[in-house]
């Protein structure tokens, strides 16, 4: 399955920023040893410390809606947040090089007169302009709030998520980091965390 715009985009602005990467083919799910599937990741980026980073490309309009627009759209579903969790303790493989590193990268694609960034921070990419934002998948969990029970999505409110999201170029740039960051317990999230634990020790195994 071939990657989509918002994934390429995401890949193009690494390769002009020269930070490593490793691309993931995503030609199928993931067959776990119990006859469970994952869903694959989209990338392993290196950050400039040096520690590599699982990513998952989350790509949304900015603003979307045709009637009633909104900015800053944030959602996730179940499968999302599982599997990245996963990914962390497979690829671990007995040690702790990927604990707590996996991410999502939202790249946002600017249809409207409304910036997410300074208009020097955003990425032309064939005629398009993407901002991209990063949030750790635990960060995530401990702010997202489930907004439809029947698709197990999450999402995090508009104004918290603008507070907590850093821009990719100070995540995976040169840009100074963000360390005042301290994420809030979060229901759903030790639910979560409750989930993908007890399967997946079974499945390592």
């Amino acid at each position: 399955m071939e990657k989509n715009r918002y994934e390429i985009a995401f890949e193009r602005y690494l390769r002009s920023i020269r930070r490593p990467y490793l691309s993931n083919r995503q030609e199928r799910r993931f067959l776990l040893p119990d006859g469970g599937t994952l869903k694959n990741f989209d990338d392993v980026v290196q950050r400039p410390s040096g520690e590599a980073w699982i990513v998952d490309v989350k790509g949304r309009l900015f603003p979307s809606g045709r009637r009633s627009r909104r900015y800053w759209k944030n959602w996730t579903t179940r499968d999302d947040l599982l599997g990245l969790l996963r990914w962390e303790e497979i690829l671990n493989a007995g040690g702790r090089q990927y604990r707590d590193r996996s991410a999502f990268v939202f790249a946002y694609r600017v249809v409207g007169e409304r910036l997410p960034l300074p208009a020097e921070r955003l990425f032309h990419d064939r005629g398009e302009l993407f901002a991209f934002f990063v949030v750790p998948v635990k960060t995530y969990l401990g702010e997202a709030r489930l907004v439809s029970p029947r698709w197990n999505a999450y999402e995090i409110p508009a104004p918290r998520f603008r507070a907590i999201a850093q821009p990719v170029d100070e995540f995976f740039g040169d840009a100074p980091v963000r360390d005042d960051y301290v994420p809030l317990p979060s229901a759903h999230a030790f639910a979560l965390a409750q989930a993908v634990s007890t399967p997946l020790r079974l499945a390592l195994s």
